[in-house]
């Protein structure tokens, strides 16, 4: 699976936006604190802002897009201590050198000025500059870090949705060819004995399939879809099975018009009868299902055909606890009951607050 990092990434257009935002709020922030202390001292709140003033904010907004692009992004990869350390070392360097071409150089040649007169130690310049570099260098790297964070998260939920998509529509895929491999053998058996139930067949067989076709493609269906289809496919079984076909089936549905996720229901019926006893009149395969506003419950209980041997069993309820988990993550209840003489099967799943 590919997953397209610009459509996960921030783009480059909203990034700029918020390191100007970020920029013009401390410029703001800046500019009313000194207003401030401007009327503590008896001047004017707007008194004129110095040349040096207006290019140390032009030195900050320079640096500030030098650490998020290139800095940071190169040296906190991995971060630990070391890519840190050298992160700040780099930060700090490129705000010296960004102040001295614009203070020294710059305005020299333009206004004939400069900020660190002739005289000035190497020592003082870089001390004066970790001071007033620092509220800049650690806000860039930290406004880095929680964007990548942010940035970081968004790829990994989307990653993983797509990853149980596709691993949904997989064990749907798994599904289909399964339920098609037993029906079309059941219908096999039926032409060479009853036409008249062999066409019968069929036309349950088309109404299932539309079913497969088109609902389960749906994230959501309403109960009754999924609650025709077992009949359809029930019906499809008395056809096979003829008069010695034993299910006893209680619907119970609240409101047949709540969603659920297709191919809840039916795995459990299709288990039953394909590992069950259907031919025992006194022990018929038993339905059980209900609605409330809240829950779908339902249990099936068959007992076991211990003449039924087939190497694929088991895959439909493997498949429903993996869709399950999926679906509800550990807001539901899937129980299973096997005395080696009946198998009982019971889930419960809400009708809200799945994942």
């Amino acid at each position: 699976m590919e997953v397209d990092k610009k459509k996960l990434s921030f783009s480059k257009q909203k990034s700029v936006f918020i390191l100007l935002v970020f920029w013009v709020i401390y410029i703001l922030f800046d500019y009313i604190t000194i207003g401030l202390i401007n009327l503590t001292n008896g001047n004017s709140f707007f008194e004129a802002t110095t040349l040096f003033a207006s290019t140390m904010y032009i030195v900050q907004l320079i640096t500030i897009f030098i650490i998020y692009f290139f800095i940071a992004p190169y040296f906190l990869k991995n971060i630990n201590w070391k890519s840190i350390l050298l992160s700040i070392v780099c930060s700090f360097t490129t705000f010296i050198i960004v102040r001295y071409f614009i203070e020294q150089v710059i305005t020299d040649f333009l206004f004939h000025k400069v900020n660190y007169f002739e005289g000035t130690t190497i020592s003082f310049y870089i001390y004066d500059n970790l001071h007033y570099g620092s509220f800049i260098v650690f806000s860039s790297l930290f406004l880095w870090m929680t964007l990548h964070s942010i940035n970081t998260l968004k790829q990994n939920n989307i990653i993983e949705k797509e990853k149980n998509e596709a691993e949904i529509n997989f064990l749907k895929a798994q599904i289909n060819p399964h339920f098609l491999f037993n029906t079309l053998n059941n219908i096999y058996s039926l032409v060479s004995v009853n036409s008249t139930h062999s066409l019968k067949a069929i036309e349950n067989l088309s109404s299932i399939m539309r079913f497969t076709t088109y609902e389960t493609n749906k994230n959501k269906i309403e109960i009754e879809r999924e609650i025709d289809y077992i009949n359809q496919y029930l019906d499809l079984e008395q056809i096979r099975y003829g008069e010695k076909f034993y299910v006893e089936k209680d619907f119970n549905l609240e409101n047949p018009k709540k969603l659920i996720h297709p191919y809840i229901i039916s795995p459990l019926i299709e288990n039953a009868i394909k590992h069950g006893v259907v031919k025992e009149k006194e022990h018929p395969i038993r339905i059980n299902l209900k609605t409330d506003s809240s829950f779908l419950e339902i249990s099936v209980s068959n007992k076991i055909n211990q003449y039924q041997k087939d190497d694929t069993s088991g895959i439909g309820l493997t498949n429903l606890k993996r869709r399950l988990n999926h679906y509800f993550g550990n807001h539901y209840k899937f129980e299973i009951h096997n005395n080696s003489e009946t198998f009982h099967i019971y889930l419960k799943i809400p009708f809200n607050g799945e994942n």
